[in-house]
């Protein structure tokens, strides 16, 4: 069992390195890994990310046929890492055709509003991969990845923070920003979709902000406040991302600062906030695995998603350039770092809070 655990992260890792190596490449760096640079994005979204979702979701549900799902996401990143992209695409594909199953199986094990919103993001993740294997135009493809991050953390925020005592108003408020946002979509990007998608998202952030867990982990200490302070700061990147998507529509880097505000500053503040207690169940061990140096990491991490959202606004190339490579190494870094302390089995230098 612990073997196939590994394994499929191993697969994410793969997918995560991939990502950045054809990132790199992108963004300037002289990476001899040519052939990948068009599948930076499938790579980050499907082969990481993906695969970390689908792999933490088929653990919950102790179902074998559920890893199908993080095997075929896995899988892509090696059709990627042989250009074979029609396999790619397909893979992930099936691999969100496994993770929308996943969730009907949860749902029906339990009623709760939470797991719906991940199905909705898990569908809109493959509605994404349909159109990029009948595209291969990343464009009109983003949104609906954007959509399948955004409903899947909200969700699992949701989930987290379902005991804190919520208004009815504030509750019928969540669902008519998701509502919006879900529509923003829907609608044609360059028309009004773009203004009422960014409006949604504007607005869940700063519902996030305000009726969120992490206000609360912010007055304690330890690794509370560390888990606070990174969905913080991840919540105040969704918010940027909104107005961004709304506003930053000239320069040669507008999309770039839009995506990376968004998949960098939101989406990986996320892991950096659940790893300590993500990463230790999906190797089976419990509790959570937290050290002051993952609060180094992570200032550092923000300080270059900062640095490269301001290049990207200014042009400044080398700036950008040097700001996305600290970016992925810093991400690398983090990994590891959550690995040793997993498989230490024990916190170092400061107690489990």
């Amino acid at each position: 069992m612990m073997l196939k655990r590994i394994t499929f992260i191993l697969f994410a890792v793969v997918g995560l390195v991939s990502g950045l190596l054809s990132g790199w490449l992108r963004i300037g760096w002289n990476i001899p890994v040519y052939g990948m640079a068009g599948f930076h994005g499938a790579l980050m979204l499907g082969g990481f990310l993906g695969s970390l979702i689908c792999f933490e979701k088929a653990v919950a549900t102790k179902k074998n046929w559920t890893f199908f799902a993080p095997a075929s996401s896995g899988l892509s990143v090696l059709a990627f890492l042989f250009n074979q992209a029609y396999l790619g695409y397909l893979l992930q594909i099936v691999a969100s055709i496994g993770l929308v199953c996943i969730y009907i199986f949860l749902a029906k094990q339990s009623q709760e509003n939470y797991i719906l919103l991940m199905l909705i993001g898990a569908m809109c993740w493959l509605a994404g991969n349909v159109l990029l294997f009948q595209t291969h135009f990343y464009p009109t493809v983003f949104p609906w990845w954007i959509a399948f991050i955004l409903f899947t953390i909200v969700g699992e925020r949701l989930e987290l923070s379902r005991f804190l005592p919520l208004k009815m108003w504030s509750k019928y408020l969540l669902l008519g920003l998701l509502i919006a946002t879900l529509i923003g979509f829907m609608l044609p990007y360059h028309g009004m979709g773009r203004t009422v998608a960014a409006s949604g998202i504007a607005g869940l952030a700063l519902w996030l902000l305000r009726f969120d867990l992490a206000r609360i982990l912010l007055k304690k200490k330890g690794h509370y406040l560390y888990t606070g302070a990174c969905l913080t700061l991840g919540y105040v990147w969704l918010f940027a991302s909104g107005l961004f998507m709304i506003f930053v529509n000239s320069g040669a880097f507008a999309f770039d600062a839009l995506l990376h505000s968004y998949f960098l500053g939101f989406a990986i503040s996320m892991i950096f906030a659940h790893g300590p207690i993500i990463f230790p169940s999906l190797l089976n061990k419990t509790g959570h695995r937290f050290h002051s140096i993952l609060w180094f990491w992570m200032v550092i991490f923000q300080t270059s998603v900062a640095v490269r959202i301001f290049a990207d606004l200014q042009e400044f190339f080398l700036l950008r350039k040097w700001a996305g490579m600290i970016n992925g190494l810093i991400i690398l870094v983090f990994l590891v770092t959550m690995f040793v302390l997993v498989q230490k089995d024990r916190t170092l230098g400061q107690s489990r809070n």
